[in-house]
């Protein structure tokens, strides 16, 4: 098995059930480097808090960002990939999650969060997976702005926010469950399997030699784009029907299992 690239999704896939990287992470990613093998993370997660994820741990990998809106090599101050659309495409979208009890509409730029503040209990909880934040009020305030995505979070979000904004999909609009909380809607050009195929060329591989993790929807495009798809054994149903090749679940450090599994890890 020559692979050159891993690429991992965040949570529910590398990080456990407490949200915290594998302990031997660090180490393992340094190993690889060495052998010539690149890390990278495909996640729904806000850049800037990606990176300082990997900052605070002290080791360099390369970044999908906000499903696939945004792409940075690792030790690079810049995205080499930026895909935005402006907030009014979003329009139906936010006046639909307003209306919803519970709902925080979260509107994803490049560099900022921005945060409806009708339900302030949310905040921490959100604050998880976006480190520079703003709040916005009414749709005429933050109608100037171009965005990655529009994230939704709700308690509930599989029974009480889905069902709800999935009408709002059309042939430009994709509306994806992405975790048991977080509904996230994204113009239907952007994924994480286009940042992936943009990161294989910038680093000059190929799909056969790249090995994915995902479990949930918004990894269905970068599990199925030619590459060696692994899904986790948390995976949704539908996710794991995707693969043939199936990791331990995260919270028992499936992805270094399966590595170990494979021969990746000495």
């Amino acid at each position: 098995m020559d692979i050159r690239l891993i690429v991992t999704d965040m949570d529910g896939t590398l990080l456990d059930a407490n949200h915290q990287l594998p302990p031997n992470f660090v180490e393992v990613v340094t190993q690889l480097r060495e052998r010539g093998i690149h890390w990278g993370i495909a996640s729904g997660r806000q850049l800037a808090n990606l990176k300082q994820r990997f900052d605070e741990v002290g080791v360099a990998v390369d970044l999908i960002a906000e499903n696939g809106s945004l792409a940075q090599l690792a030790n690079d101050p810049t995205p080499f990939f930026c895909d935005l659309t402006p907030v009014s495409a979003f329009e139906q979208v936010l006046r639909t999650a307003l209306a919803i009890p519970g709902a925080t509409p979260v509107l994803c730029g490049a560099t900022c969060a921005w945060v409806h503040q009708a339900y302030p209990e949310h905040f921490c909880e959100i604050a998880r997976y976006f480190c520079e934040t703003q709040t916005w009020q009414t749709i005429e305030s933050v109608a100037a702005l171009s965005i990655c995505k529009v994230a939704v979070y709700h308690p509930q979000a599989a029974t009480e926010l889905y069902p709800k904004l999935q009408p709002c999909a059309s042939e430009d609009v994709r509306v994806i469950l992405s975790g048991p909380n977080w509904v996230d809607v994204q113009m239907a050009r952007i994924d994480k399997a286009h940042a992936l195929e943009a990161l294989m060329r910038q680093l000059g591989v190929e799909p056969q030699q790249t090995m994915v993790f995902g479990d949930y929807f918004n990894d269905v495009g970068m599990l199925t784009c030619g590459v060696h798809g692994v899904a986790m054994g948390n995976a949704l149903p539908e996710i794991k029907a995707l693969t043939p090749y199936h990791a331990l679940p995260n919270t028992q450090n499936g992805v270094m299992d399966y590595l170990q599994r494979v021969g990746m890890l000495a």
